[in-house]
């Protein structure tokens, strides 16, 4: 069957997104659904919510570029996390954050596979990464990457260290760089903005 420009237009985003946030996450693959339906909880709050956007003129680099053929590629870059708030009160003296964050995985400009990376914050007490330095966490992809589409496998990881130890990590975003001709001239680096939450 052959792929629309939409379907590829969207599928080029997905895996943009999946490797702007690599360095958070790993993928094996789906899971499949529970067989019967369980009643939906409620989530405990978060410790921390933030927006995040890659630093301004800073985009995520991918080595070598993305293209239509199936490769491994590098992906580093840092994101800034700005507007930060603790739901559950725990964070109350974070108000911003760097991650620097390096990823690497099987991909072209549909898919990702075999991903792997690592990140870490820098935690400000002050808005826009200024003030004094509120910590460290260190991130690590989740043994099992979950989700259905390459960029749903991506955002799950946790804190292995530093603030917020044994933390859960997700997020999500998009790219705000044209991605569109991934697949005819490649694409080399990708700027994004989305959320992404500690609980």
């Amino acid at each position: 069957m052959t792929l629309t420009r939409r379907s590829r237009t969207a599928a080029a985003r997905a895996t943009a997104v999946a490797l702007l946030l690599g360095a958070l996450t790993t993928a094996a693959g789906p899971t499949a659904p529970p067989a019967t339906a369980v009643p939906a909880r409620s989530a405990p709050a978060a410790a921390l919510n933030c927006a995040l956007q890659t630093a301004p003129g800073e985009p995520v680099v991918f080595r070598p570029s993305l293209t239509g053929r199936m490769r491994q590629v590098s992906a580093t870059g840092t994101v800034l996390l700005d507007r930060c708030t603790s739901p559950d009160g725990s964070q109350r003296g974070v108000r911003s954050g760097r991650l620097v964050l390096r990823g690497s995985a099987m991909a072209n400009c549909l898919t990702a596979d075999r991903i792997e990376g690592s990140g870490t914050v820098t935690w400000y007490h002050g808005w826009a990464q200024r003030g004094y330095r509120a910590g460290v966490s260190h991130l690590r992809p989740a043994a099992r990457g979950g989700g259905y589409t390459p960029a749903d496998a991506f955002l799950s990881g946790g804190v292995v260290s530093g603030r917020m130890a044994r933390r859960h990590v997700h997020g999500w975003a998009v790219p705000t760089t044209d991605v569109t001709g991934c697949a005819l001239s490649g694409l080399r680096a990708v700027a994004g903005r989305g959320n992404i939450s500690f609980g």
